[in-house]
């Protein structure tokens, strides 16, 4: 599913001004943006970067630049984002430490907005917060 966010998403992201800028002595390494995380011109280019920083497309792998860049994107009503930040949290994906009770708010989230997935996903983590005691 990763892939299919990625290439559906590819012209909006590039088309946007979101896409990292390339740094010089990084060839080969993918590319970072400078400085602070890039503004994005959509809740959607904002989706598409956080997808490419868990994945590596074109970027380092760093999860928490794609759990920040998802998080605009949800907050700004992205729904599928919102299930996409939630499962970096509930599998500790890029870096980023493990936790259920981000992962259920993010998914909580999504679920208000008519994500399906996102509705579904609300139970399993319920059931993993009450298996690890809380």
């Amino acid at each position: 599913m990763k892939k299919t966010l990625i290439t559906t998403g590819m012209a909006a992201l590039l088309a946007s001004g979101c896409a990292p800028s390339p740094q010089p002595g990084n060839a080969g390494k993918g590319t970072e943006p400078a400085g602070k995380l890039s503004k994005c011109a959509s809740a959607r280019a904002c989706e598409d970067l956080g997808i490419r920083y868990i994945t590596g497309d074109g970027v380092r792998i760093d999860g928490n630049k794609a759990v920040a860049y998802l998080a605009r994107a949800c907050n700004a009503g992205r729904a599928s984002a919102c299930n996409s930040a939630a499962f970096i949290y509930a599998d500790a994906e890029g870096g980023v430490k493990q936790s259920y009770t981000q992962a259920l708010r993010y998914w909580k989230r999504g679920c208000s907005l008519g994500d399906q997935p996102s509705c579904a996903n609300v139970e399993l983590a319920y059931d993993k917060l009450r298996r690890a005691g809380y």
